[in-house]
């Protein structure tokens, strides 16, 4: 986590030394060129890029979420099993993963194939029929959400936070926990 607090303030620091090379593009633009003659389009590409620095910098620290998504796995025992866990964190039932390369994870309905069916469970209310799915690929897994209604949270093992899962698959490793709804599943 360190590596990646130290990326990002290098990052700012560089995104900060592109906003002033872009003021003094402008100025230097402006000031031998003379009255905004032949310039305009070149000004505003440089306008438009620096906003979009801008806007990189002040959305950054909004990437909690998929920062921790990104990162490599610091364990390097592969995830055999999924295991439900109740409200004191004790197990009450489990699937096994070795072997397989995709998982539904939901609720039992009409016509719905899950692998992990999580209807018995106290939140199932909140659980959609197909809530997420966990991906194997290149020797490591993914969990992403299915465009839930309540979401898909992990806690990370690395840092014990607890990061949602938007818009893209979130790596996980052996140790991490998916929040689906309310109900707590451990990787093992």
């Amino acid at each position: 986590m360190r590596r990646e607090a130290k990326g990002r303030r290098i990052k700012r620091i560089l995104d900060i030394l592109i906003i002033l090379c872009g003021f003094v593009l402008i100025y230097t633009i402006v000031k031998e060129i003379g009255a905004w003659r032949v310039t305009p389009v070149l000004l505003l590409v440089v306008i438009i890029g620096m906003a979009w620095v801008l806007y990189d910098i002040f959305s950054l620290g909004n990437r909690k979420e998929i920062s921790a998504c990104e990162t490599e796995a610091s364990h390097t025992h592969e995830i055999q099993r999924l295991i439900l866990l109740d409200e004191e964190g004790k197990p009450i039932r489990s699937w096994d993963l070795q072997g397989k390369v995709s998982q539904i994870i939901g609720k039992a309905g009409q016509d719905q194939e899950l692998d992990i069916d999580l209807s018995d469970c106290e939140y199932s209310s909140f659980i959609d029929f197909q809530h997420a799915v966990l991906n194997y690929c290149l020797d490591q897994w993914y969990v992403e959400d299915l465009n839930s209604q309540n979401g898909v949270k992990v806690r990370k093992v690395e840092d014990g936070e607890c990061y949602r899962v938007i818009h893209r698959p979130c790596k996980v490793v052996a140790g991490d926990i998916l929040y689906i709804a309310n109900t707590k599943l451990l990787l093992t």
